[in-house]
């Protein structure tokens, strides 16, 4: 019996709930090893504590799992530019050819750019991949994120909103990121400080520019959760 997305999602979290409780509770009662730092205790464990047999079993299927994972981060990037963007941007229909020699491209750049970045990430002195990694997503998808709750969760929004919402968040996190005091922001919050200010620009915004544009539409049924 197949596991529905939820269930599998929920499945993955015990598991891997299990498995942070089990290692701390080994580590309360042994010394870490030199090496360990906050994101590699489970990398550690398995480095150290495990059978060879069984620790090179493990190590394939995380590199299987790691490959799976960037082609497909690799395909989503280069499919939605191809369709989403390109397409708009040449203003006439591609041929599958053109299509398939931009995602080409689009693929080969992107795993350049994650090659360098994990070459940073490596090699610099940044204390967590992890924490840096969610700081870095709640950046970026808490500024969309606020656009998609703005267009979704309310009926006034326009374009004009969506856009001076988009700028004001993103500029004021990229303050938070890279001008306030170092750990005065919990890097947790940057999505709900992005979301909160998406709709506190983007609806007066959509109000002012409506009634400015004496633009009287509403959205369409399913465009918003709001069904009438």
């Amino acid at each position: 019996m197949m596991l529905t997305n939820g269930a599998l999602s929920i499945f993955i979290a015990t598991v891997f709930y299990l498995i942070g409780t089990g290692l701390y509770v080994f580590y309360s009662q042994n010394a870490l090893p030199p090496a360990a730092q906050q994101d590699q205790i489970f990398a550690s464990y398995i480095a150290y504590q495990l059978p060879v047999g069984i620790t090179g079993l493990l190590l394939a299927a995380i590199y299987a799992a790691s490959q799976s994972t960037l082609s497909t981060g690799l395909n989503s990037v280069a499919t939605s530019w191809t369709l989403d963007i390109q397409e708009r941007l040449s203003k006439k229909e591609m041929s599958f050819a053109l299509q398939t020699r931009i995602a080409q491209y689009v693929s080969l750049g992107v795993g350049i750019v994650a090659i360098v970045v994990s070459m940073i990430l490596a090699n610099g002195e940044i204390k967590s991949a992890y924490e840096w990694f969610n700081g870095f997503m709640g950046l970026v998808l808490g500024v969309l994120g606020g656009t998609f709750v703005l267009g979704t969760f309310t009926k006034l929004a326009n374009a004009k909103g969506a856009y001076a919402a988009f700028v004001v968040a993103a500029a004021v996190m990229v303050g938070i990121k890279y001008l306030a005091p170092a750990g005065s922001v919990s890097i947790w919050s940057y999505s709900i400080i992005s979301i909160a200010i998406s709709l506190a620009v983007g609806i007066p915004v959509s109000i002012i520019t409506r009634k400015m544009d004496g633009d009287t539409s509403v959205p369409a049924a399913d465009a918003t959760v709001y069904h009438n």
